[in-house]
């Protein structure tokens, strides 16, 4: 297990990271490197300064790295919009793409729903305390609205 990135985590787990079954390995670039195929990888977050449009080439690296593993891959966004930076290109090889935004996670995209309930557009409402515990507020409700 591996998680990728330079942002420190918040101390107030129940559990200390050094208790997890977890690799923690500092990155800015090359992340297809780290896909563990078979496993799960975090890359908080895919950074990005410029040329935005080549996000989705990069995530198509780490997708084709990944056998029956998962990569979770967060991407910075904008206010105003649901999609990360790389915009569209973002959305290409992603199977479930979610928007968080202050106090609300959305889906954006979800393939291969589990139900015959179309899961895109629903949100949910939450509140963060300590930086680690997300606590739900209220019912799923479709969300028409762009991301804030």
């Amino acid at each position: 297990h591996y998680y990728t990135g330079h942002n420190l985590l918040p101390l107030k787990f129940e559990t200390k990271p050094q208790a997890w079954k977890v690799q923690f390995i500092e990155r800015a670039a090359n992340f297809a490197d780290l896909i563990l195929p078979d496993d799960i990888t975090l890359i908080d977050y895919l950074e990005v300064s410029q040329d935005f449009f080549l996000v989705g080439g990069m995530i198509k690296e780490i997708f084709d790295k990944l056998n029956n593993g998962i990569a979770v891959v967060a991407l910075q966004k904008n206010r105003g919009t649901d999609l990360g930076l790389g915009g569209y290109r973002s959305l290409e090889k992603a199977r479930l793409y979610l928007a968080m935004s202050w106090k609300k996670i959305k889906i954006v995209k979800a393939k291969n729903w589990a139900t015959s309930t179309n899961p895109n557009r629903l949100a949910h409402h939450f509140d963060l305390v300590d930086g680690a515990t997300f606590i739900r507020r209220g019912d799923w409700f479709l969300d028409n609205e762009k991301g804030d």
